[in-house]
């Protein structure tokens, strides 16, 4: 198995050299308002997507496309797609009727900040935006276009985002049997949705096969459960203090240990469908890295 550098030095110099033009890229595609109806969705828009973000996703989908030979600059609109689902779905989970979140990360949420009516319509506002941007460099391959607009529905649908905020919400709410989602890969419907959106759109747009898809789906449900393992682990003591008996996270139910096992059985399991299966690149190389630097983050 490829060995990673102790401060993922190749992962991170490719993340320097794109993070100019994924910057760039989400502002050509904002989805603002026009002035003479602007009543500070603009400010809330900003507000949301500009909140120093390490764009996990719209480089997931860099990578997924250089992985099968196609150039990061092609599938930049797509990776906006990706960011954008992305920002929407924090900002519909940490609205009152769902997490009741007055921060993330230390920031206001966007609903205490300009109020829940406008937060809603901001979410929808990255949605929207969101579905025309596989097609933005592909008009010329309408089948791979088409094919990537799917997995955006897909991802958004009861399949992946919808479904995983209500697993959310039955869990914060302690409704069903809770035996329902003892799966990781349940409990972080949404998570891993968003991590096989980012990679699958970048592939599909480069032009990777059916069986080559279906591997980057099971790397991805992997990666989204280190992702929420990983979250879980940093956010141990706080969460332990809030949900205290509900045993929201695997991380609380289990102890720290067993988390923190199953966090490094899971990132071996996903550096070894990517080493078995790919050859080495640029592209693989990064996406071992990053799921070892899931693992090892500490915020």
């Amino acid at each position: 198995m490829e060995k990673h550098t102790e401060n993922f030095a190749e992962l991170w110099q490719y993340v320097e050299k794109h993070r100019s033009q994924i910057e760039k890229s989400l502002r050509e595609f904002l989805p603002l308002a026009p002035s003479k109806i602007e009543t500070q969705f603009n400010e809330a828009v900003e507000y949301a997507l500009f909140s120093g973000g390490k764009r996990l996703r719209p480089v997931l989908t860099l990578l997924g496309a250089e992985l099968f030979g196609a150039k990061a600059e092609t599938v930049l609109p797509a990776a906006v797609a990706g960011e954008f689902i992305h920002t929407s779905s924090l900002i519909f989970d940490d609205l009152p009727c769902m997490d009741n979140a007055s921060e993330r990360r230390g920031k206001t949420s966007l609903h205490e900040k300009f109020g829940e009516g406008l937060a809603v319509l901001v979410a929808i506002g990255f949605l929207n935006a969101s579905y025309g941007l596989v097609f933005v460099n592909h008009v010329s391959m309408p089948e791979r276009a088409m094919q990537a607009h799917a997995e955006l529905v897909e991802c958004i649908g009861a399949s992946g985002m919808l479904g995983g905020q209500s697993v959310d919400l039955a869990l914060a709410k302690g409704v069903g049997d809770s035996a329902n989602f003892e799966s990781e890969s349940v409990r972080n419907l949404k998570t891993s949705a968003l991590m096989r959106l980012s990679l699958r759109v970048g592939a599909i747009l480069a032009g990777a096969s059916h069986l080559d898809l279906v591997t980057l789906s099971r790397f991805a449900e992997l990666l989204g459960d280190a992702y929420q393992l990983s979250d879980d682990l940093i956010d141990l003591e706080e969460d332990g203090e809030i949900f205290g008996e509900n045993q929201k996270t695997f991380a609380i139910e289990q102890g720290n240990s067993s988390a923190q096992r199953q966090l490094n059985q899971t990132v071996e399991e996903a550096k070894r469908i990517l080493v078995d299966n790919f050859l080495p690149s640029e592209a693989r190389s990064c996406l071992i890295q990053l799921t070892d630097y899931l693992a090892e983050r500490k915020a």
